[in-house]
């Protein structure tokens, strides 16, 4: 049985001890590539097709406008996609953004609106949890697995429980600001 309950107390003591917005997701994001996902599945013949692999990905778009979005803190992206701009309504990412919603895709093959995001492979199963800070969303956190059917119920509650975090510490440390700045930094 997968329970990362117990985690999130020491995850929360990391978080506190954090003085930038961009490092308390870089810290969920890795808690989430991590933990999230029913590792078992991945063993199962059908759930991978020929050349893929056993990996994972997680990172968190945050808006920075209503057209546009920026990656924040990924884990197992290409390095040239951190700090990327997406348009905000692009793919199963646009809609959590469009409908404030949390999402589960199982299996992404079922999905012919799949859009492929990361470059380091195509997801075969993913989460989006939105971060919703004042009734308004500010971003979302997505995680993925290559192999299909792994993402699961039990993984989309716990992202959403820390998409949650995520939104006390975009208040807390003044998120807005922040990557307001890190998008200045990186797109001259």
């Amino acid at each position: 049985m997968r329970n990362y309950i117990f985690k999130i107390p020491k995850l929360v003591t990391n978080l506190d001890a954090q003085k930038s917005f961009e490092k308390v997701l870089k810290l969920i994001t890795f808690f989430s590539y991590r933990y999230l996902g029913n590792r078992s599945k991945t063993k199962i013949k059908k759930n991978l097709k020929n050349n893929e692999k056993n990996q994972f990905a997680c990172g968190s778009f945050i808006l920075l406008n209503s057209q546009k979005q920026i990656l924040i803190a990924p884990q197992n992206y290409a390095r040239e996609q951190n700090y990327m701009t997406l348009k905000t309504n692009v793919g199963h990412p646009g809609w959590v953004i469009k409908n404030k919603k949390k999402l589960i895709l199982p299996n992404t093959d079922k999905h012919k609106s799949f859009v492929r995001i990361l470059k380091t492979f195509r997801a075969g199963s993913a989460i989006y949890a939105p971060i919703i800070s004042d009734k308004k969303i500010i971003g979302q956190i997505i995680c993925a697995s290559q192999a299909r059917n792994v993402m699961e119920e039990v993984d989309l509650t716990y992202l959403c429980m820390l998409s949650n975090l995520a939104s006390l510490y975009w208040v807390k440390l003044n998120g807005k600001s922040e990557i307001k700045k890190l998008y200045l930094k990186h797109h001259k």
